[in-house]
């Protein structure tokens, strides 16, 4: 009779393995909380996910699961089983409801912005237009962020938030002065160079122009001014792609982020400094270079120390 019985039990258990899912392409399927195995048997009969509710609820309770079960979002596959499919909801393998986000370094407000809104976290213009003035204290890293509950504050304040923790990580404590400055030039380090040793160098460059009174003549800030002045013209509602500024033509424009016209730092950043540029503006590579540009294809940057230097560069490597 035992015997019986193990054999009975057994083959009832492989009864359940063997009958899969009668999905033909992969299934999403939410599960509230407070869903009982009843209610979620229907669920899943519903929408193709088993065929007989009576199987699963019986499996559900002869495996003890029926206290276990959990609320989220599953996501089914043809030739599931019902026992894959309950050890799945009492384990609670829901799928992530967060959207993963990247901020790559050097990106401004309004890419930020359009990051944003390709990820459907916001709508377009909205976070640029609340915090351009905001420009730099903006981390780029990679984020997790709430698929429903988050807001273009919540947002912002997290990526300002893991700014301040980034500065603790490297024990970086500035007064709210020396903090504008290393923002402001970190954030043309972003648009200037690629890899570290020339961001030292750059750094380097930018602190040698200041001191001797030279004005930076960068188009990155030019550039960005022009995308400033459009964005304003526009409401504010428009978002502005900094690389398609004619900065030939905009140079003669004065503007508070025209380094050609005017001496010394824009007013403020041009974009969001990762930690790498950021530790540049504080260790600058000192040198007695006054000039720099980059090769045409960005893999190389050449330094100079005189005007004539850098002028017999630039008929070198960039035929100008």
């Amino acid at each position: 009779m035992t015997a019986l019985v193990a054999v009975s039990v057994f083959l009832g258990w492989m009864m359940f393995v063997i009958i899969q899912s009668p999905l033909e392409s992969p299934k999403e399927i939410i599960i509230k909380d407070g869903d009982g195995a009843y209610v979620i048997a229907e669920t899943l009969k519903k929408y193709g996910v088993i065929d007989n509710k009576f199987f699963f609820i019986v499996y559900v309770f002869i495996s003890g699961n029926e206290k276990k079960l959990q609320a989220g979002r599953y996501l089914f596959k043809p030739g599931d089983t019902i026992p894959s499919i309950v050890y799945s909801i009492s384990k609670g393998f829901a799928e992530s409801d967060d959207i993963v986000v990247t901020i790559p370094e050097g990106f401004n407000v309004w890419e930020i912005d359009e990051r944003l809104f390709e990820s459907g976290l916001i709508k377009r213009g909205e976070f640029s237009q609340k915090y351009q003035a905001q420009e730099g204290q903006f981390f780029p890293d990679t984020y997790r962020f709430e698929r429903s509950g988050e807001t273009v504050d919540t947002i912002a304040e997290k990526m300002k938030n893991h700014l301040n923790l980034k500065f603790k990580e490297f024990s970086l404590v500035f007064s709210s002065l020396v903090l504008r400055d290393t923002l402001i030039k970190a954030s043309i380090l972003e648009k200037e160079a690629r890899r570290e040793e020339d961001m030292r160098l750059v750094a380097g460059v930018i602190e040698n122009r200041l001191r001797r009174g030279m004005a930076l003549e960068i188009d990155a800030t030019v550039s960005y001014g022009a995308c400033l002045r459009r964005f304003t013209q526009s409401n504010f509602k428009k978002n502005c792609d900094v690389t398609q500024m004619p900065v030939g033509a905009e140079i003669r424009i004065d503007s508070e982020y025209n380094s050609y016209m005017r001496k010394g730092l824009p007013v403020g950043p041009i974009a969001n400094p990762g930690i790498t540029a950021i530790q540049a503006v504080l260790n600058p590579q000192k040198s007695n270079y006054l000039y720099y540009l980059s090769s045409r294809d960005g893999s190389q940057m050449i330094f100079s120390k005189t005007a004539s230097e850098h002028i017999a560069n630039r008929r070198k490597y960039l035929g100008i």
